[in-house]
């Protein structure tokens, strides 16, 4: 947008509201306009309240690259204001006092720890879900490369395995505070190249970070990080390609495998690409996985065919077993494991029926799971415990 166009901002701003909020407000449903009927009554509400036809252009270039891209028009911070609902003074104050609208709890991960969740509150996570829906979601499609298996609509566990069954040797590899990675500058950029303007991209990019990072618990922090990762995906990908190696990511989990490959060196290039941008791997968790030996993949198990190994599907049988044998609420004292969040019997049916959906995500034909899902699903809907 022209100088000479934010100064007509500017004097808009005498008044109560943004007068292109206003034009905004009277072409709200955009959804039902295409953009030709849209730029012509922009036009003529803006001519009629003194925008020169340059300024009016400079406006319609720079919403028709929105409207393209079949995300919203957002004009200044007062629009974006406007179109999520809430008040301009609001968005500034989250923008400026991040702190104050998380809150900061720990879950468990699987292999032992836990793990730092900043879940935002209500009003902000409301937000971050327009945002998620209106914008992030629209332009995944061209924006996430290919590679990407997690946090991708009907993409799951098992489309990411399936890329690495039957293969002479499988490398895993894990980056290390993913999330934490991905700072302001990442963030604002995707805000940028999509087409926002400067005022807009930094309020957009505010209301998703947290301490100048994705936070973990926000809802749009998993598909930015698969926008800001797109570019190194693609590297490691094109890289792959060359060589015959397949190459899949979930979150933070990175998959290579083939019949003819090199672990030393890709493990050195992936770890080149990623420390470029501001990335690192968890050494710790790097896995090579030859032929013969049980070769893991984000837990399934890619040697011969798809499976959840038979440890975890044997536990799982077992405490559905003892479930059904002395109930869950007398079964629930006897456990002395469990996590710490799972304090009441429900929180624990609640966690047995993620279980079996797990293996059923793998495995959706098997019959003895589906049965187990039918009869929580049950409990869980009547309170039959």
């Amino acid at each position: 947008m022209s100088s000479l166009a934010c100064r007509r901002h500017d004097d808009a701003l005498r008044s109560s509201s943004n007068y292109l909020v206003n034009i905004a407000h009277t072409l709200f449903h955009l959804l039902i306009m295409d953009f030709e009927d849209y730029s012509k009554r922009f036009k003529e509400a803006a001519l009629s309240d003194g925008y020169e036809p340059h300024e009016i252009d400079e406006l319609l270039q720079y919403a028709s690259q929105l409207s393209y891209k079949d995300i919203p028009i957002i004009y200044d911070q007062q629009h974006l204001s406007y179109l999520v609902g809430y008040a301009y003074a609001f968005l500034l104050a989250v923008s400026n006092s991040q702190e104050l609208y998380y809150k900061q709890y720990r879950i468990p991960k699987k292999n032992g720890g836990t793990r730092l969740l900043e879940e935002p509150y209500p009003s902000l996570k409301e937000i971050q879900h327009w945002i998620l829906k209106n914008i992030l979601q629209p332009i995944a499609i061209d924006y996430v490369s290919p590679v990407a298996k997690a946090f991708i609509p009907h993409k799951t566990l098992r489309e990411n395995a399936r890329f690495h069954k039957g293969k002479n040797c499988v490398v895993a590899l894990d980056l290390h505070d993913f999330f934490g990675s991905i700072h302001f500058g990442a963030v604002y950029g995707i805000f940028s190249k999509i087409g926002y303007n400067k005022a807009v991209s930094i309020m957009l990019t505010n209301l998703c970070i947290y301490h100048d990072s994705l936070p973990q618990g926000a809802p749009t922090s998993p598909l930015l990080s698969n926008l800001v990762f797109k570019h190194i995906d693609d590297n490691i990908f094109n890289y792959c390609r060359k060589r015959g190696i397949a190459y899949t990511r979930y979150a933070d989990d990175m998959t290579f495998s083939g019949d003819n490959i090199q672990p030393k060196r890709i493990i050195s290039y992936v770890k080149m690409v990623t420390e470029r941008h501001g990335f690192s791997l968890n050494e710790e968790k790097t896995n090579v996985m030859k032929k013969g030996m049980r070769q893991n993949v984000t837990g399934v198990i890619t040697n011969q065919k798809l499976q959840v190994s038979r440890e975890y599907r044997d536990k799982v049988r077992q405490e559905i077993y003892y479930s059904i044998k002395y109930g869950f609420a007398d079964h629930f004292k006897r456990i002395k494991d469990l996590p710490k969040w799972i304090q009441t019997p429900d929180s624990y049916i609640r966690h047995l029926y993620g279980k079996v959906n797990f293996i059923l995500q793998i495995n959706p034909k098997d019959i003895t799971f589906l049965r187990y899902k039918e009869w929580l699903k049950d409990i869980l809907n009547n309170g039959n415990q």
